[in-house]
């Protein structure tokens, strides 16, 4: 049976979803104000959970609609880590450890832009007006770091051939060129084409849930969706993370783009609907 602190716990998450989004600081505020007072509030890289850390260290894992409670030890198995504290929930939320997971972008034909020692890893679209401008930052760039672009068809049919094309140019280089110039129409189509590594990226940017482009994830794993709003700054904050960060008092999922929710949903890059990107990835596989 509940005890009655779970019971008070979940009737006040109950009454504060049905306000807002727990993970907004409004919500974070109503929380304080009804007593929960809690340390952070971390959504998590799944649908509709997030992780609540309580001013005693303790943390729980729950659903958004405040209905199920979780305790008890969580693991992080990409990072091979137990989450024991609200910093390493927040730490396990933000970060994809390509290297631990033995994803290699090379093996899957990413495109190389750059020369840096730091690396970057991206998906992206060839269709998709957000990724375009990615590109022209990321030009700046490349003495610092160095991109690993995979590009797929994350806004569906309309991209498909594009993509195809370019995983299917051998020469590299040439598709590079073609990419980042906005040239992909004048590449050969697809003819007699190994379409291993291309299906396998698919499968990668499923798996790791990719659901909004561009996707980048810069030194230490870090993770940002959409477009960030200062690449430059994003990479130069992520690339000098040394230890794991105390979390704020409210830890949402995701960088902000530079378009903003609503602008990218009528761009066609929000992702929340019927038509995920992950359906149009699978789609592509066929």
């Amino acid at each position: 049976m509940a005890s009655l602190k779970t019971l008070r716990f979940l009737t006040l998450v109950t009454a504060v979803v049905s306000l807002s989004s727990l993970a907004s600081a409004n919500s974070f505020e109503k929380l304080k104000e009804m007593g929960l007072n809690p340390k952070s509030v971390t959504e998590m890289p799944i649908d509709g959970m997030i992780a609540y850390e309580a001013q005693n260290g303790e943390v729980m894992f729950m659903t958004k609609d405040g209905r199920y409670v979780f305790s008890g030890t969580a693991s992080d198995i990409w990072n091979k880590k137990v989450l024991e504290t609200g910093a390493d929930v927040l730490q396990s939320a933000h970060t994809i450890p390509l290297a631990q997971m033995e994803i290699d972008f090379d093996q899957l034909d990413a495109l190389t832009l750059g020369t840096g020692p730091k690396t970057v890893h991206v998906i992206t679209d060839p269709k998709c007006p957000a990724c375009k401008k990615l590109n022209d930052q990321m030009q700046d760039l490349t003495n610092e770091y160095t991109f690993k672009v995979l590009v797929l068809p994350a806004l569906g049919e309309m991209s498909r051939e594009a993509a195809k094309k370019i995983a299917c140019t051998q020469d590299r280089e040439v598709a590079l060129s073609a990419f980042l110039e906005n040239r992909v129409d004048e590449l050969d189509p697809p003819q007699n084409c190994n379409m291993d590594a291309y299906k396998q990226a698919l499968l990668v940017a499923d798996y790791i849930r990719v659901r909004e482009v561009p996707f980048l994830i810069g030194p230490n794993d870090f993770v940002n969706r959409g477009l960030p709003k200062d690449l430059e700054g994003w990479l130069a904050e992520t690339s000098s993370f040394i230890s794991t960060p105390e979390p704020a008092n409210v830890a949402p999922q995701t960088q902000p783009s530079a378009a903003g929710p609503k602008k990218a949903a009528s761009a066609g890059q929000s992702l929340n609907s019927i038509n995920s990107l992950n359906n149009r990835l699978r789609e592509s596989l066929k």
